[in-house]
């Protein structure tokens, strides 16, 4: 009778040990699938902002987040209970936490980590080190831990980390040198997250956001993001408040590079000599205008390189979308998308076709092809010809991106990483003549910038007027006027060393 009771009692808990397992498992899941359901149930965490909700589903969903925020927008809090969601999706796990002082990771990040654990309330598993910046739940096989370029010797210390799913967090990216970053990538990391503020134009969190973008998803979070200065009250204790940011621009005023960083959470304007600045790039992403009809353009990059990508991007007016990419495909199949698209918008009137090298032979094609789309003008385009103000520009090439440097003030354009990303990080140079050159490709190899693919197939786009219009004198005192390259008729797109709106 004993004997059975006992059998039954190691049923019991064997039955118990197996529930337990099952919820375990079904707890890991959703977690996994709905992070704000674990910051929210698992950690009590009573308030969480859409922006700190939009990089726990941005590390779900991606290898690599950048995040750029103002001071005190709650990047600190969301690292830290990351560190727990990550631990407790996998059976096997480790989340590494690196930074540049000692301080930011064990003082600041793991506070978070300790305070997120304690407010679980048992309902984790695992043991909370008091003053280490460790927390483990299976030894070696399911753990944290955090450590900064002060403790680990100038990053000599990061080698050795691995795990099935490994998670590095970077906290103040900005001020991680670049060696430990490509330290902490070659740990083959399943996710990666930089964060930090945007105080430095230079090093591989700047990178995250320019010439590297298209391998992050990029997220930002200015003081205007956070619930104090959407209610215009104090929600959340610590954040940025109206009386904060006042502060700020009273002190340094709303120009200043330290506003720009601290409450705009933009990168300091000290790129010059780029193209276009990311705030510009930025601003044209978010833009929406209007369709008004009329001409649109075809502008047609040809891939050079295996590594490189063809292009196709469309314009009416303000408004630009890029419509095709394509890699390793003959001239043919790049001419015949051509026709496809122009023969389904009767709006298109011009295409713009890049003829150097291969290129020439998407022309030949599309003007033999002719007759399938008549109403529809070919134009060839050599980016080192002559420019039409060769006084002004180098070649054709500069005087194109130019004229897309000109209208990206009022133009509407999807969320291109790639596109942005080679726009921001193209650069000029002014010749002792005053005639603008850009960046040659071969440069911008070299230092690991993206080829600009996108960006010559839209600058392409500006480069359909065959000559300079001659203006037309509209009074007595010989004043004249002339039309913007989208449409518009307004003083402040002449150029300044020409006196000619752009065409």
């Amino acid at each position: 009778m004993t004997s059975v009771m006992v059998d039954a009692g190691r049923w019991e808990q064997g039955l118990a040990a197996h529930w337990r397992r099952q919820q375990t498992d079904a707890d890991r899941a959703r977690a996994w699938e709905d992070p704000e359901w674990f910051l929210r149930e698992k950690l009590n965490c009573a308030i969480l902002t859409p922006k700190q909700i939009e990089i726990a589903e941005s590390l779900r969903d991606n290898a690599q987040t950048a995040v750029k925020g103002a001071n005190s927008t709650g990047k600190d809090y969301i690292d830290g209970n990351l560190v727990l969601w990550w631990v407790f999706c996998w059976q096997e796990a480790l989340a590494v936490v690196y930074g540049p002082t000692t301080r930011q990771v064990d003082h600041i990040i793991w506070r978070e980590v300790r305070k997120g654990f304690n407010r679980a309330n048992g309902a984790l598993p695992g043991y909370m080190y008091p003053k280490a910046a460790r927390y483990e739940v299976d030894g070696d096989k399911r753990y944290a831990h955090g450590f900064s370029a002060q403790s680990s010797a100038g990053g000599e210390g990061i080698q050795g980390f691995h795990s099935p799913h490994l998670l590095v967090i970077v906290t103040e990216a900005h001020a991680v040198e670049d060696s430990e970053i490509e330290a902490l990538v070659s740990l083959l990391p399943e996710r990666l997250i930089l964060t930090g503020n945007p105080l430095v134009s230079s090093g591989e969190f700047y990178r995250a956001f320019h010439a590297k973008r298209q391998l992050y998803n990029c997220i930002t979070i200015a003081a205007s993001d956070t619930p104090n200065l959407i209610e215009g009250r104090n929600v959340i204790p610590g954040m940025a408040t109206v009386e904060s940011v006042q502060a700020m621009a009273d002190h340094y005023g709303i120009d200043s590079p330290v506003y720009r960083s601290r409450v705009l959470a933009e990168f300091p304007d000290s790129t010059e000599d780029a193209i276009i600045n990311l705030a510009t790039a930025e601003a044209a992403v978010a833009r929406t205008v209007e369709p008004s009809g009329g001409a649109a353009v075809l502008g047609v990059d040809v891939a050079r390189f295996g590594e490189d990508d063809s292009i196709i991007y469309h314009r009416q007016s303000a408004i630009a979308r890029k419509v095709y990419k394509v890699n390793g495909r003959p001239t043919t199949h790049l001419a015949g998308k051509v026709i496809e698209l122009c023969q389904a918008d009767p709006n298109i009137k011009t295409v713009v076709v890049d003829t150097v090298g291969v290129g020439a032979g998407v022309f030949d094609f599309l003007a033999e092809q002719q007759r399938q789309i008549p109403s529809v003008k070919l134009i060839p385009f050599v980016g080192g010809a002559r420019a039409h103000r060769h006084q002004r520009y180098a070649n054709r090439i500069a005087e194109a991106w130019w004229r897309m440097r000109q209208a990206f003030d009022i133009l509407d354009i999807e969320k291109d990483d790639e596109l942005v990303s080679q726009v921001t990080t193209r650069t000029y140079e002014l010749q002792r003549d005053s005639v603008i050159r850009l960046e040659s490709k071969v440069k911008m190899r070299e230092r690991g910038a993206p080829s600009p693919d996108e960006a010559d197939a839209l600058a392409m786009t500006f480069a359909v007027v065959d000559a300079p219009r001659e203006s037309v004198r509209h009074d007595r005192f010989a004043a004249t006027t002339s039309t913007h390259p989208l449409g518009f008729t307004d003083e402040r797109y002449r150029d300044t060393d020409t006196e000619e709106m752009p065409q």
